[in-house]
């Protein structure tokens, strides 16, 4: 009986213990962390121009960086040496790596510039050392959070997944016939599976510097969707930085402990926390209940999760072959609760009841955009090409770079088509440099001219971006001496036009 590995990782999924593998933000908490590194350039406002070569030097400083340094003293060790030679910090990472193999040859590779984001030991040892029960099921935990911690959890507990077929063979034959030896073989082969899955998640097929992700709102990782989401792209990470002082955060909760140490074949940088590949955008909008809680009650009310998830359907897979269901790519402009609480009253206790579900189901379509992955350094647009011979259907995009050449700053406006029928979102992105140090940029998204709170939300099935308000489609809108004013963007007097753009849209 085969296995392929896409039925058996749904990367992170609701189950409480996704929910406490992550730290839960709230908006407010988000949109700190995003507006930190503005802010800390704000207290240095009185500083002198003169004084960015001193900025440039403190920095490199903290960053074990040293200004004056040459490749002469480049270590000769690869990535995988180095982790290797490290047991203190690195032996429940080596221990993994060593289990999962493939990674091995990437890792080691003398001919690659490659990124790896290494865990260490006191991110891989759990809060609490729970005994281990003879019924309980590891593989289901390592299904609701493949995360190398529960990786590392699961080879400790159950030593016998390292031993070599031979000797599990050997101890078998010792111990009687209580374990199926294919069932371990395959239980083995699940894990190595879902290990390789996490560990690309962990790695960039470029050699970055802190201060070089920290140009970046979101980088590519090796891990390529192979599930029929995200377009077959690469997986990507969320860079967080700060200014004052220097940090870096990935996905807003793992943050680099050390950075930029050097090897043969690239840059490793410690981290406090491992990585998760994310689950998809409606998985993550109920692991925040507190931010989001009107907005999938309204996913449910309107039994619109399809538009929004994308999960693996066990009812109709067969073994080598997985099914899925849902939304492969899509980019939301998601509601937060405030954004519910500021709108009138009245006017969502029309979209709540029975007779404002047509009118809800049009405004959330307003919100999302399908086939589209729209992230603040590029947009995806993926489109179907059918061939004219044999039918077959061939997946493309149009892909949109926006930071292309050496000045990282940009301005790009451009309008995309959500899922609501002939309507469009005006979209502006600027990335702006403050200051003559790698990485000290601001990265903002607008939506129909409002700022988005929190920009960049990796999701399985493409991202998200929160927003404080509902977004206002186009109208018509007149005041009782005729003027326009449907330009004001406000949901006062929605009354007078809000029902005659249901019922046209």
């Amino acid at each position: 009986m085969r296995f392929s590995p896409l039925i058996l990782l749904p990367l992170v999924t609701a189950a409480p213990a996704a929910k406490k593998s992550i730290p839960e933000l709230s908006v407010k908490q988000w949109d700190a962390i995003q507006s930190g590194f503005t802010d800390g350039l704000r207290s240095l406002s009185s500083w002198s121009w003169n004084k960015a070569e001193d900025v440039m030097d403190e920095l490199e400083a903290i960053a074990g960086v040293d200004a004056n340094n040459n490749d002469d003293d480049k270590s000769s060790l690869t990535i995988w040496q180095a982790l290797k030679a490290d047991t203190n910090s690195f032996s429940k990472l080596v221990k993994i790596i060593e289990f999962e193999g493939k990674s091995i040859d990437y890792l080691d590779d003398k001919d690659l510039q490659i990124t790896f984001f290494a865990p260490n030991n006191d991110a891989l040892t759990p809060p609490e050392h729970h005994h281990h029960d003879e019924d309980h099921d590891s593989l289901i935990d390592l299904l609701h959070n493949p995360s190398l911690q529960t990786l590392s959890n699961v080879l400790e507990a159950e030593p016998s997944l390292l031993e070599s077929d031979e000797n599990r063979h050997h101890h078998h034959h010792h111990h009687g016939d209580d374990d199926d030896p294919e069932k371990k073989k395959r239980r083995k082969e699940i894990f190595r599976k879902i290990a390789g899955k996490v560990l690309q998640y962990h790695g960039l097929t470029k050699a970055y510097t802190a201060q070089e992700l920290a140009q970046n709102s979101t980088v590519a990782t090796a891990l390529k969707a192979d599930d029929g989401s995200y377009g077959g792209l690469q997986r990507r990470i969320r860079i967080v930085k700060s200014f004052v002082p220097p940090s870096l955060t990935l996905n807003f909760y793992a943050k680099v402990l050390v950075s930029d140490i050097k090897a043969r074949n690239g840059y490793f940088h410690t981290l406090n926390h491992p990585l998760i590949p994310p689950g998809s955008i409606l998985d993550e909008l109920f692991l925040f209940p507190d931010e989001f809680s009107t907005l999938t009650s309204s996913v449910q009310k309107l039994h619109s999760a399809h538009y929004l998830d994308w999960s693996y359907d066990k009812q109709h897979s067969k073994p080598g072959h997985p099914r899925f269901h849902g939304a492969p790519l899509v980019t939301l402009f998601a509601p937060s609760n405030e954004a519910f609480k500021a709108i009138p009253a009245k006017l969502k206790f029309f979209l709540f009841s029975p007779f404002g579900e047509d009118a809800l189901t049009k405004l959330l379509a307003y919100h999302a955009v399908p086939k589209t992955l729209l992230l603040s350094e590029l947009l995806y647009t993926e489109k179907v090409h059918k061939s004219e011979i044999n039918g077959f259907a061939d997946t493309l995009g149009d892909y949109d770079v926006f930071n292309i050449g050496d000045d990282v700053s940009f301005h790009k406006e451009f309008e995309i088509s959500p899922a609501l029928p002939n309507s469009t979102l005006r979209i502006e992105v600027d990335k702006t440099k403050f200051l003559p140090v790698e990485g000290a940029v601001k990265t903002t998204i607008k939506v129909n001219g409002q700022e988005v709170k929190v920009i960049d939300v990796p999701a399985r099935n493409g991202a998200t971006h929160v927003i404080d308000h509902i977004l206002i489609p186009p109208h018509k809108h007149h005041d009782h001496k005729g003027e326009d004013l449907a330009h004001l963007d406000t949901w006062q007097n929605w009354e007078d036009w809000f029902p005659a753009w249901v019922e046209q849209a």
